[in-house]
């Protein structure tokens, strides 16, 4: 079945490669950033509004479909950079300058922010899947027979939000059904330092 364009079938859920739609969304919202260069020139506009331009103007574009991503080190490593990437072009601090991404972050007033949106986009819909009985929900949950893929194991859409939340995928599929909790859940998974509750 494909839902925002990713064709979702049970061998993506058991090792989903997103690698190629990451690749493609970084090159989108590049070409967005640039194309609002006018912009990050003005001087009239501050460095917290611009933060929150970004917010609001590129990452849409890299998030939408993240909910079927499949994160690995690279991945969120690539999320992390480029987040810095978006603040640094837009102070038009160049890398040259070997201004720390710390101090980036205070001169726009912000907190590291996108990986944890990716997160909650993620989160979030996995609980809305879990509370209605949709083909989804038997595709992510329902066991796939057949055998052990021969070397390493790839790691496995689900293995996202296990080790996000710290909970046993039962565990988590319990919390779901409580949505005051489970918005509780969400936020601290994506967004405390700690990554868990």
């Amino acid at each position: 079945m494909a839902y925002l364009c990713v064709r979702w079938t049970p061998s993506s859920i058991l090792g989903a490669r997103c690698d190629e739609d990451v690749r493609s969304r970084l090159s989108m919202t590049t070409e967005r950033l640039g194309k609002l260069r006018p912009l990050w020139r003005r001087q009239e506009i501050s460095s917290g509004l611009k933060a929150r331009l970004i917010q609001a103007l590129i990452w849409p574009v890299l998030t939408y479909r993240s909910e079927a991503w499949t994160t690995n080190q690279e991945l969120r490593g690539n999320i992390e950079a480029f987040e810095m990437h978006c603040y640094r072009k837009a102070m038009r601090i160049r890398y040259t300058e070997h201004v720390t991404n710390e101090a980036v972050l205070k001169m726009v007033g912000q907190q590291r922010k996108l990986l944890g949106r990716v997160k909650a986009r993620k989160l979030a819909y996995f609980g809305h899947i879990v509370r209605h009985a949709v083909l989804e929900h038997d595709i992510m949950l329902v066991p796939v027979p057949g055998t052990r893929r021969q070397g390493g194991q790839r790691r496995q859409w689900l293995d996202d939000l296990t080790q996000w939340t710290g909970m046993r995928l039962p565990e988590l599929v319990r919390t779901t059904e409580d949505r005051d909790q489970y918005r509780r859940l969400i936020h601290s998974a994506s967004y405390a330092p700690n990554g868990v509750w």
